[in-house]
């Protein structure tokens, strides 16, 4: 069954493989906290829950550009990371929010993804919003081949999945037997990526998680950095 519900959902563009969690647009910073997530390798909410979207990243790019009226900033922002829903689902215990107009009857345990609902002042349901039950997601047990990153553009993507290190290797010199330093600049994958710049080439979400599939966590990015982009590693401007 699984497999015939999977060949129908790629008929689909309202579809993705993934949920995706985009930094708050009140973030001035976002670039410094979409990094800090990835070196602490978790999600953190005073809510109780952490929110998710399963609205395809390749549908929702003009979201990213709309303020709100209250605001005057987009409610999220295009940075943020895309995790394989059936795996959070599966492994991590994601649920939809279940929607209400307040005066129903709901049990104790379900009030964590429960929201509520009422089209004339207080619908968000447009956002497709999944939940996981807690105050903190950690997701250093998460397959790395199954994360995405997502940034405005390739050069802020490359600031955030990208590391750079120079390595040391020493050598003795043949005449004198003395050790020489040699350092040689590393650049490897720790993440794989998408840029929302790049995503008009895709059809859907399915065609972007078959893009990065051939990225690799650990790859050498030297190669695929001088042949596609100029290098800019300096801290990306924040939206």
């Amino acid at each position: 069954m699984a497999i015939f519900n999977d060949k129908f959902k790629r008929t689909r563009l309202d579809q993705s493989p993934y949920l995706f969690h985009f930094i708050n647009g009140r973030d001035t910073s976002p670039c410094d906290t979409l990094q800090k997530i990835l070196e602490e390798q978790r999600l953190i909410s005073d809510k109780g829950y952490i929110c998710f979207s399963a609205s395809p990243i390749t549908a929702i790019t003009k979201f990213f550009d709309t303020p709100t009226r209250r605001t005057g900033r987009p409610m999220y922002l295009s940075w943020g990371l895309g995790f394989s829903r059936d795996i959070l689902v599966r492994d991590f215990g994601a649920r939809n929010v279940i929607y209400t107009d307040g005066s129903e009857s709901i049990p104790e345990h379900l009030a964590w993804r429960t929201d509520l609902l009422n089209v004339n002042s207080y619908d968000f349901e447009y956002l497709r919003e999944w939940r996981i039950k807690g105050e903190t997601f950690d997701f250093t047990r998460f397959p790395k081949s199954d994360i995405i990153v997502v940034a405005p553009d390739y050069n802020s993507l490359n600031h955030l999945v990208v590391k750079f290190d120079m390595q040391f290797t020493p050598y003795a010199n043949y005449y004198d037997g003395s050790m020489v330093e040699d350092w040689t600049e590393e650049f490897t994958r720790e993440w794989k990526g998408i840029s929302v710049d790049k995503l008009g080439v895709y059809l859907d979400d399915y065609a972007v998680s078959g893009a990065t599939g051939s990225q690799t966590v650990g790859e050498d990015m030297c190669e695929v950095l001088f042949l596609e982009s100029s290098l800019n590693f300096g801290i990306p401007k924040n939206k």
